[in-house]
């Protein structure tokens, strides 16, 4: 366990931030990314991946090869310095392993890493850090990835922790719609850090007030569609094969009906 420090130093967690938000074009698109932006989180294709791969399989695979079991494991290991650390990891564990284990290889995605990114965000959630922290709650595009280990799940009460804390993130991008006297009001006596982060946000989403309210929908939205299929299913059948698990009759009509499979 004493080795997970060596192999998630600061450097690290700081260098997978940068990474993950460095196509950003400033601190605008920390708060709302373009639709332009975000094509490379979800459709960075094989370019994309190759970049996560050199750049963090090695960090991957030193975590596998320590026998860490939880994601409890790494928080007591590193102590998380701030916001930004807890949205380090999240990242890392969560989606990173996505773009660096396709195909048959993505069983070490739903079988190890996805516990992990959920143990940490269940943590960072019962502490306030995406929902209270002025750092994350005003900047959407870093609080939405605390989310996204709930949507990976297969477990529908986690589903449903999801789908209020996307509705909240959806309630705070409208509020920053709202005149600034009522704005103050809802977010009552703020610091003078947490009003700095709003006013920003504000700022931003009141500029572009139609590509706000889609925004705040967007990921409330794509979670409905996530938990649809648990709710029918209690699992996601397009992980069946590569996790060696029998598909049902309703499922493999599901899946060849063109059903969702959220890039497999």
């Amino acid at each position: 366990m004493s080795c997970l420090s060596l192999i998630l130093t600061p450097d690290v967690l700081l260098s997978v931030r940068e990474f993950w938000f460095e196509h950003l074009a400033g601190p605008d698109g920390l708060v709302m990314p373009s639709a332009e932006e975000n094509k490379r989180w979800f459709f960075g294709g094989s370019e994309f991946d190759k970049l996560c791969v050199e750049r963090f399989a090695p960090t991957l695979e030193a975590i596998r090869k320590q026998g860490i079991k939880s994601g409890h494991d790494i928080i007591y290991a590193l102590q998380p310095r701030d916001a930004h650390d807890w949205l380090s990891l999240v990242l890392l564990l969560d989606q990173i392993p996505r773009n660096c284990y396709r195909g048959e290889s993505s069983a070490i995605v739903f079988d190890y890493f996805d516990a992990m990114a959920r143990d940490i965000t269940l943590e960072a959630i019962q502490r306030g850090i995406p929902d209270e922290w002025p750092e994350i709650r005003w900047r959407f595009a870093c609080r939405s990835w605390f989310y996204v280990p709930l949507m990976h799940s297969e477990d529908v009460d986690l589903h449903e922790l999801a789908v209020q804390k996307y509705q909240a993130f959806a309630r705070d991008v409208e509020s920053l719609l709202l005149p600034d006297d009522t704005n103050a009001n809802i977010n009552g006596d703020e610091s003078d850090v947490a009003h700095e982060y709003r006013i920003a946000a504000q700022r931003v989403m009141q500029a572009n007030p139609e590509g706000a309210k889609e925004y705040g929908q967007l990921n409330l939205n794509f979670e409905k569609r996530h938990w649809a299929i648990i709710k029918r299913f209690g699992r996601y059948p397009h992980r069946n094969r590569v996790l060696g698990r029998e598909t049902t009759d309703e499922e493999r009509e599901y899946l060849e009906n063109g059903g969702d499979t959220f890039g497999g």
